[in-house]
């Protein structure tokens, strides 16, 4: 099974991405990364980000301002990632400025989601 979510960079200068709400759950459920996680792109960059929680919200950091810097990812922008559970790692695969327009719609959710969807086709 493949699962994803979607999160907005709105200021492309902060050092973390907040994580959709019910990360937790899936650390447990599916397995997500805890405290260090992997992105990696399509074009074969790989970048290593600490997770961390805050007052029971789920963040990237220590090293996500690196993944900002290195693609270049605009203020408000929309990231797709994809967990890929056989290398312990999300693969970030599609940037957005309007959400409406990306293709995985059984991937994408809001940050109120209960659980992630399951991606087709990927």
């Amino acid at each position: 099974m493949v699962y994803g979510f979607a999160a907005r960079v709105w200021k492309n200068d902060k050092k973390s991405l907040k994580l959709p709400v019910d990360y937790g759950e899936w650390i447990k459920k599916f397995a997500y990364p805890e405290k260090n996680a992997v992105i990696r792109t399509l074009n074969g960059k790989i970048f290593e980000v600490k997770v961390f929680n805050l007052a029971d919200d789920y963040f990237l950091y220590n090293g996500w301002l690196d993944v900002v810097m290195s693609l270049k990812l605009p203020d408000n922008l929309w990231v797709i990632f994809r967990y890929e559970e056989a290398l312990t790692s999300f693969r970030l695969f599609h940037f957005y400025q309007d959400i409406s327009l990306a293709p995985y719609k059984l991937l994408l959710q809001s940050w109120t989601c209960q659980r992630p969807r399951r991606l087709h086709g990927n």
